[in-house]
């Protein structure tokens, strides 16, 4: 004889994912030329001069770029200490004028801010969060408040990338 107690857990997960599954999610606006692009890091140190042509990229589509206060610092590992990641991250995220969030490079550390960022102003104006690796703790949590994001490559990597890649990153996000 079956298991009637598996079929109910199966029946119940299986009704929670089709509906999530099914779930309108909100689309940040698209961008358009002039918009303002915010480059930070949430997690490993990078410099400045190592993200100078994913900054090209962006402005040769038209948009311009703000350099976050995160980009230089160095904790270690860490682009900068957790309360400085999530300051940057947190300011960029409030800031009206920012339309787009792209992470400068991955590694390990978002995790450990993801708690101390206050999402409510974010949600009555969602813009784009771009990148992935460490990224994905905020592609999640965003992605379950109902919230689209852009799992693409980082900042870091343009300069290896191929136009193909390129088109990855925001151009999706540019109607």
């Amino acid at each position: 004889m079956k298991n009637p107690l598996f079929y109910l857990i199966f029946t119940i997960g299986f009704f929670f994912q089709t509906t999530q599954a099914q779930r309108k999610m909100i689309t940040p606006e698209f961008l358009k030329k002039g918009d303002t692009v915010a480059i930070l890091a949430t997690a490993r140190k990078i410099d400045l001069a190592t993200l100078q042509p994913g900054i090209k990229l962006m402005e040769s589509w038209g948009l311009h770029v703000v350099i976050g206060k995160t980009i230089g610092k160095e904790d270690h590992q860490l682009a900068g200490a957790d309360w400085q990641r999530a300051t940057d991250f947190q300011e960029m995220l409030d800031n009206p004028k920012i339309k787009a969030i792209w992470a400068a490079k991955g590694g390990y550390g978002t995790v450990r801010i993801i708690d101390r960022i206050d999402f409510t102003n974010f949600k009555k104006k969602p813009k784009w969060i771009v990148g992935f690796s460490d990224v994905t703790v905020l592609h999640s949590h965003l992605n379950n408040m109902g919230i689209e994001t852009i799992h693409a490559m980082m900042a870091i990597s343009t300069k290896t990338a191929t136009p193909e890649g390129h088109f990855n990153i925001i151009q999706i996000a540019i109607w």
